[in-house]
């Protein structure tokens, strides 16, 4: 029924955690003890040219339990390409990876967590009770330190409508907490080669296809590092962000006043590097 895919460079400190995580999943125990009526449970990790014992780590496991699988790549990818290498699948050296066959798929990175044992239970659900959601995510999430430390709760916006309504203003999906159909994953053909507002830029094009919503009892932990693309290239960010703005103008309401809020973030974003002493023009 569901593919977890989890795309990892030199994530020894955190794949084991995040496998185990998924694996306590209510789908995959419900596989585990009948697997005859709840098969298609599956996690796949991809290596993205990890360094470290982060493949050795996924060997063990996937050793010990056959629904765990592998994918390493030598040299890194990206994100994006990485999960799209798990999903469409395509050659790699000296061997060749299938597409998944599972009507879903789940995004977990490797240093988040899925707080509720019946998350992925309860988007499968809902979305096959709603033909028309293409994607879901979680309506809360927990924001916190590598150390754990709670810094907030942030709650996404549930309705389709209102969603459609703000698409090009901001993302409204957290990665972590996505579950998608596979085949219009398929249909749109997945991540583009970007290494910032992948996710965001790949819901616009599904969003295309059918609505998207987050649902309850779905709580998923995202983890604040500190290296973080998104914190460390923030001016970058915000100029990506505007340019999917004017590229999607078209297709989504409200686009002037995305576009506009993007230039306003990108001199805010300025500012605020300024008053704390950055050159943001190096």
């Amino acid at each position: 029924m569901i593919s977890v895919i989890i795309a990892t460079k030199n994530g020894e400190k955190y794949i084991a955690r995040a496998i185990k995580n998924a694996l306590e999943q209510s789908v995959a125990l419900k596989n585990l003890a009948n697997p005859s009526e709840f098969a298609g449970f599956e996690i796949v990790v991809v290596s993205d040219g990890s360094t470290d014992t982060t493949a050795q780590i996924v060997r063990e496991l996937s050793a010990i339990d056959s629904r765990v699988r592998l994918i390493e790549l030598k040299e890194n990818v990206g994100p994006g390409l990485a999960r799209n290498l798990a999903i469409l699948g395509g050659p790699i050296p000296n061997s060749s990876i299938s597409p998944i066959k599972n009507k879903f798929v789940a995004i977990l990175d490797d240093d988040d967590l899925w707080q509720n044992p019946k998350k992925l239970e309860n988007q499968i659900k809902y979305l096959e009770e709603n033909p028309d959601i293409v994607l879901v995510g979680s309506k809360k999430t927990e924001f916190t330190r590598e150390n754990g430390e709670h810094l907030r709760w942030i709650i996404n916006q549930s309705d389709p409508n209102i969603i459609r309504s703000n698409m090009l203003s901001y993302n409204p999906v957290i990665t972590s907490s996505v579950v998608f159909r596979t085949n219009i994953f398929t249909e749109v053909e997945g991540f583009k080669a970007m290494y910032l507002a992948e996710d965001y830029d790949l819901w616009l094009r599904m969003g295309l296809h059918g609505n998207i919503s987050n649902v309850e009892e779905t709580e998923t932990t995202y983890t604040m590092r500190d290296g973080g693309a998104s914190k460390s290239r923030q001016i970058e960010m915000a100029e990506v962000v505007l340019r999917l703005a004017k590229e999607y103008r078209h297709q989504y309401p409200h686009a002037w006043r995305a576009i506009l809020k993007g230039y306003s973030r990108i001199v805010l974003t300025y500012w605020k590097l300024i008053k704390k002493g950055k050159n943001p023009f190096k």
